[in-house]
């Protein structure tokens, strides 16, 4: 049988699976987590899982991941060789993964529990908590996406608060929508910036004229858009931009590093506005500081993010930012390192490509003004990364909340994965109500997958 797959049979979830080589590791007295993540594909999430994974003392942690989308994990060959994946959609049927889950309990003593951007992975821990109820469990959620089952991940989370022991944010915006729009107890709730590796992300290590010069760059000033390019980036918005921006000044060119579903769009749209000689594709690019080494702004004009990690690398690299007002941009962003520009699109309004000229004039003023004292915002970026957003702070704080819930979990908590033992047939229906649910985009997913390799079925 080929993986990933989807078959329709979920009227019984599997509890118990026997593997042929079953046998149970030794207690080493760590902190044993068992990770419960979508992918590890590259974004700024997933970036995070693996910066944790790796920077966290492995003389106090060890981690087993299992992955729950169909993809390309081509960030899976960056985690450190002691950790233990299983990418579950590539040999396994949905309906055996709980079992697949208490096997991997048992068998590697699993102590701690994290989950982070898994609808499948919600769905399973008032399961998890059912079986385990003395373990805690902790989620990490990046934003709130109301375009996407009205509230995404932070939904997810509030649905099943009872069985978490805390829940951490990227962003001090999140952590309020937690506490005023979900009702969450406010010390349920807490924001870990993600930070950046101010070492690897460093302006000193790159020569900014050799660094043009590979990417084929000839204009005065160079702008990078450095993201998916999806509709959550608004990549066509950014088009509108450069047509503008090129009414008055035509000493540009725009690096774009990144895939996506719209970048065939996005390159046929600029064809024909008359951009090429403006814009240059480079696709999607695993180590990007060469690109914020090579430009003298970057600008974010998403409708959605928490706190967006090129954000983070276009700042430690002494580059400006531009942003759209949204999620946490503003909490890093300030005056003297970028601009922040207002929105003027609703969430769910992120499937029309129709922008108002008043967005995009903002856009062309900030970029103008920026350029035009370029010199002053580069002089204060690296320092705003420095006094508080490295990844090593994020580190450090991650390392003690979990150090502290390992040691002194929620007695509420543990309460209800108690009371939820009693009735575990309610957490298994939740899980079936899931897989039903995700049919439609978990067949996609596959699809895609296989398109990718390319795979005819």
């Amino acid at each position: 049988k080929e993986y990933p797959d989807y078959n329709y049979n979920w009227n019984y979830i599997v509890d118990q699976f026997k593997f042929k080589t079953d046998f149970r590791e030794e207690n080493s007295g760590k902190i044993n987590v068992l990770m419960i993540m979508p992918w590890m594909t590259t974004g700024g999430a997933d970036k995070f899982n693996l910066d944790l994974v790796n920077k966290l003392d492995h003389d106090r942690f060890n981690f087993t991941i299992v992955t729950t989308e169909p993809g390309v994990n081509n960030y899976k060959q960056l985690y450190s060789e002691d950790t233990v994946i299983y990418e579950l959609p590539a040999f396994l049927d949905m309906k055996n993964w709980p079992a697949f889950i208490n096997y991997l309990m048992n068998k590697r003593n699993i102590n701690f529990v994290f989950a982070t951007n898994s609808e499948f992975g919600y769905s399973t821990l008032p399961y998890i908590k059912s079986n385990y109820p003395e373990i805690p469990i902790i989620d990490y959620v990046h934003m709130e996406e109301w375009y996407n089952r009205n509230g995404g991940y932070s939904r997810d989370s509030s649905a099943v608060e009872s069985v978490i022991d805390k829940t951490l944010t990227c962003n001090g915006n999140t952590t309020k929508i937690f506490v005023d729009h979900f009702k969450r107890n406010p010390n349920s709730v807490e924001t870990v910036y993600i930070g950046v590796d101010e070492n690897k992300y460093d302006p000193e290590k790159y020569n900014y004229e050799e660094q043009r010069a590979i990417f084929g760059l000839s204009k005065k000033y160079v702008i990078g858009f450095i993201c998916r390019i999806s509709e959550q980036k608004r990549p066509l918005l950014l088009l509108e931009i450069i047509k503008k921006l090129k009414e008055n000044r035509n000493d540009f060119e725009f690096l774009i590093a990144g895939d996506g579903n719209l970048l065939e769009k996005m390159k046929s749209k600029a064809n024909s506005m008359g951009l090429k000689e403006n814009i240059k594709f480079i696709g999607n690019v695993l180590d990007t500081a060469p690109v914020y080494s090579a430009s003298d702004l970057t600008i974010n004009c998403s409708i959605k993010e928490g706190l967006a990690l090129t954000s983070y690398e276009s700042l430690s690299m002494g580059v400006p930012v531009i942003s759209s007002d949204v999620g946490g941009q503003k909490e890093l962003i300030n005056d003297e390192v970028g601009i922040i520009v207002p929105l003027h699109q609703d969430e769910e309004d992120i499937r029309e490509f129709k922008y108002s000229d008043e967005e995009i004039m903002e856009y062309v003023n900030g970029i103008n003004k920026i350029l035009d004292n370029l010199d002053e915002y580069k002089a204060n970026c690296r320092k705003r990364i420095l006094d508080g957003f490295t990844i090593n702070q994020m580190v450090f704080r991650m390392n003690d909340i979990i150090e502290e819930i390992y040691n002194n979990p929620s007695e509420i908590v543990i309460k209800n994965g108690r009371g939820l033992s009693n009735n575990k047939s309610i957490c298994k229906e939740l899980i079936t109500r899931y897989i039903l649910s995700a049919e439609e985009k978990y067949l996609w997913e596959c699809q895609e997958y296989n398109r990718y390799f390319g795979i005819v079925r």
